[in-house]
C-alpha cells in the first residue's frame, strides 16, 4: 500500500505536505522494527498556516519545520538556514515560528506565548504584584511567571527563569528583599526601611 514503484514514501510526504499536515514519521521505530506514523491532525496550528500561506517553500525546508514543530532537534546549519528565511526565532533548542510568519498568518498570540514577557515587563509585574500584596512566597512567584514565559521552555528551565530574575532584582536591581529561607521565606519590594536580607 505504501511502496509504488520505489516512491511510496515521497508520495506519502508530498501528500501530506498538500494537507497541510504534519509529515509521516519513523521516530517511534527501534533496533527490531520499523513503525511509520501517519497524522491525520495538526500538531501546531502554525506550521499548518505556514505551508498554507508559504507553498512556494522547498521541500526540505518544509522537512525541517516539521522537525521543529514536533520539538525535534535540528543542525546548527539547518536553523541557520530556517533564520535566513525568517521563519523560525528562538535559542536552541527552543525554536519557534517567527515574527513575521505569525503576522502574516494571523498567529500572533502563539508567538506571544512562545517568546515569552521581555525581563523587564516581568520584573514590573513582580514589583507591582508585591505593591499591592506586600509579600509572596517563591512558589507564589513561581506559578505567577511560568505562565509568561517561552512556551517552548520546559518546566525546569522556566523555574530556572524565575530564580535568575529574583536573583537579579535583589542582588543588582536592589528592587526586593528576600526574608527567610527555604519554603518558609518570603519576597517583598525595598521600601527604604532597614532590613536583614538573606539568600534564598
Amino acid at each position: 500500500m505504501i511502496d509504488t514503484m520505489g516512491y511510496g514514501i515521497h508520495a506519502m510526504t508530498m501528500a501530506q505536505r498538500k494537507r497541510y499536515f504534519p509529515l509521516p514519521d519513523y521516530g517511534k521505530s527501534t533496533a527490531s522494527k520499523v513503525v511509520l506514523e501517519i497524522f491525520g491532525h495538526t500538531i501546531d496550528e502554525n506550521y499548518s498556516l505556514l505551508l498554507l500561506e508559504r507553498q512556494d517553500l522547498a521541500i526540505d525546508t518544509v522537512i525541517l519545520l516539521d522537525r521543529v514543530q514536533k520539538r525535534l532537534a535540528i543542525t546548527d546549519d539547518a536553523a541557520a538556514h530556517l533564520r535566513r528565511e525568517k521563519l523560525i526565532e528562538g535559542r536552541k533548542p527552543n525554536y519557534y515560528v517567527s515574527a513575521q510568519i505569525a503576522a502574516t498568518t494571523g498567529t500572533q498570540a502563539a508567538y506571544t506565548r512562545n517568546r515569552g514577557l521581555q525581563k523587564e515587563a516581568l520584573k514590573q509585574f513582580v514589583l507591582e504584584h508585591l505593591g499591592k500584596f506586600g509579600t509572596a512566597s517563591r512558589e507564589k512567584l513561581d506559578t505567577l511567571l511560568m505562565d509568561m514565559l517561552p512556551a517552548g521552555l520546559g518546566e525546569q528551565q522556566k523555574r530556572n527563569k524565575v530564580k535568575n530574575l529574583l536573583t537579579e532584582m535583589r542582588a543588582l536591581d536592589r528592587s526586593i528583599i528576600c526574608e527567610g529561607r527555604g519554603p518558609a521565606a518570603t519576597w517583598r519590594r525595598v521600601d527604604g526601611q532597614s532590613s536583614k536580607k538573606q539568600k534564598c
